[in-house]
């Protein structure tokens, strides 16, 4: 274990301890899988919390079982000790490059209530059921990242939950033999967990949030626009990303790259089925390795994501049958109250990371624009003249300044505006002729202020590497989520007021269909509009803006790039097959 790993380690330890320990008599719980025995636990502010950790809620998806849609769990007998996370699925470390980290058997959830039923008001909870971000290859649901000590301050229910990840959630051969999309129908299941159990808990069934940042925010524009997904959840919430982001459901094919893995596995590639079959014998290891070998040859790339969310119509049962674009447009998506939005300096973040990566700003400072294009432009291999695109990106951010250390930001805008913005602003514009959006922007810079950045300096072993980029993509999880290794934060602090505000504000939205907080003064939360782009500013003093980076998403919808965010793509010459 490395150094970085090992101070987690302990740090996890830590807050295991801080949120406290299991009491006397453990709460326990009868759901359709069997009993459970959990712990209880105290919020941030001293609560008492019963929490169920590690609650199998699939078949662990192993052997023939690889690469096919989830099975509900058969159950148990006996009570089963529900007080530790189970296995993260498979990833590599942020930490130690080359580790690999988890198991296949990790179809695994939390629950966390404030109160079970008959402990007070036979009322049923709001609930809200996070998924991870991670780019659809790393992350958990567990309380490292995710801890629920803030959310536990309030009434609602919560619930965690793990999904396949890389090869393993995502592999397609672009037809039948392997729609792909099996971390999505993980997420499926866990909902429709949560309808059958969540009772059990002190939940309502008929009042589910679904909520996520980033490739989990992108996960809940895909339930938004799934039939699979139709009344597992009644409302929604999109953080920093959309269900046609380039790392999402972006509409470029995929079935290249696993005839690709499968030569790098001595795997027939003619035939799908013997392809799939004979990957389904090769080891975890050796999947994820081979995967690493593609991945290296294209070590420019800013999202380096092999397999993604897709359009599945060839499955059986597909998740995604429709093309993003023309469902949001046309209306034909789950009709919910949906709350998005984004930071203020989302590509802050992948800025800042290759500025501390090798040869990383480097591919920038220079103008060579095939290699601009090969990590900008191309994301979804179906560009037109990417070079020449390129260049007009750079004059556009950079008037012609080189971008060095002096011009992270603009870089960190170009990112921002190329992964994220262009694509949520989209999603909005299109969901909002159809049902209630509510769009916010977090620009919080005061002295309660949460630095993400200085969190990834300090984990990764490089403090002294910090730099204020602004608010980058991913702060917004440290004002709803305690973190094993956020920055420490006392009650009736401006940090923890700025977390009440925030909380205050994605639970009321859980409780009543729209936002809204009495931490802070903050005026009427409007209906975001195309044309207007209102959306409610996140810091101190609340205000609702307008035209949300307009000039910015304009100019990224004029470049000829065929991604699912700027048009639909379902007729497209683009076919995704082997």
């Amino acid at each position: 274990m490395g150094r970085v790993t090992a101070r987690l380690a302990a740090l996890c330890a830590m807050v295991v301890c801080a949120v406290g320990t299991a009491s006397a008599a453990d709460p326990q719980v009868t759901t359709h899988s069997g009993e459970l025995s959990g712990a209880t636990l105290k919020s941030f502010l001293g609560k008492p919390f019963s929490s169920f950790r590690g609650i199998p809620y699939a078949e662990p998806p192993l052997g023939e079982m690889r690469f096919r849609p989830p099975q509900p769990h058969r159950g148990w007998s006996g009570v089963r000790k529900a007080k530790m996370h189970g296995n993260k699925c498979l990833q590599f470390s942020l930490f130690s490059p080359g580790l690999l980290e988890g198991a296949e058997d990790c179809l695994f959830l939390n629950v966390y209530t404030p109160r079970l039923p008959g402990d007070g008001p036979d009322t049923p909870l709001p609930v809200m059921v996070w998924i991870h971000g991670g780019g659809f290859v790393t992350g958990s649901g567990d309380f490292e990242v995710h801890g629920p000590d803030y959310i536990m301050d309030e009434e609602v229910v919560l619930v965690t939950l793990n999904y396949r990840l890389g090869p393993l959630g995502f592999l397609t051969t672009g037809d039948a033999a392997a729609p792909g999309n099996y971390g999505l129908l993980d997420q499926v299941l866990a909902l429709e967990w949560v309808q059958a159990n969540i009772a059990a808990f002190g939940g309502d069934p008929d009042q589910v949030t679904i909520f996520g940042e980033s490739a989990g925010g992108a996960s809940i524009g895909l339930h938004v626009l799934s039939p699979r997904s139709r009344g597992l959840f009644a409302r929604a919430i999109s953080q920093s990303g959309a269900a046609f982001s380039a790392f999402a459901a972006s509409g470029e094919p995929q079935g290249q790259n696993a005839r690709k893995h499968a030569e790098l596995l001595q795997c027939p590639t003619g035939d799908s089925r013997e392809l799939v079959g004979c990957v389904r014998q090769k080891s975890a290891k050796e999947i994820f390795n081979t995967m690493g070998t593609l991945l290296k040859e294209d070590n420019v790339a800013v999202l380096p994501i092999l397999y993604k969310p897709r359009v599945d119509r060839e499955s059986r049962l597909p998740f995604l049958p429709n093309d993003p674009y023309s469902a949001l447009e046309s209306g034909d998506f789950n009709a919910v109250p949906w709350m998005m939005g984004l930071n203020q300096d989302e590509g802050a973040f992948y800025s800042f990371a290759l500025r501390n990566k090798p040869d990383g700003v480097q591919v920038y400072t220079g103008r060579d624009w095939d290699r601009w294009a090969s990590s900008i432009i191309q994301v979804g291999g179906v560009t037109a003249e990417p070079a020449a695109m390129a260049e007009r990106v750079h004059r556009f951010y950079f008037d012609g300044a080189d971008c060095g250390e002096e011009n992270l930001p603009l870089l960190g805008d170009l990112l921002g505006d190329r992964f994220f913005s262009s694509s949520v602003i989209s999603e909005a514009d299109l969901a909002a002729a159809h049902t209630p959006v509510y769009m916010y922007l977090l620009d919080y810079m005061g002295a309660g202020r949460q630095r993400v950045l200085q969190v990834l300096a300090r984990v990764s072993g490089k403090p002294s590497s910090y730099r204020d980029l602004g608010v980058p993509h991913a702060e917004d999880l440290l004002y709803l989520f305690r973190q094993a290794f956020g920055p420490p934060v006392a009650p009736d602090s401006e940090e923890h007021k700025m977390i009440r505000f925030m909380v205050s504000i994605w639970t009321s939205f859980a409780r009543q269909g729209h936002p809204a907080s009495e931490v802070l003064p903050m005026p009427k939360w409007p209906l975001y509009t195309k044309n207007q782009r209102e959306h409610m500013r996140l810091n101190d003093a609340p205000s609702v803006g307008r035209n949300l980076f307009s000039e910015r998403v304009q100019f990224w919808k004029q470049l000829d790039i065929r991604e699912n965010w700027r048009m639909p793509l379902l007729n497209s010459q683009y076919r995704d097959e082997l």
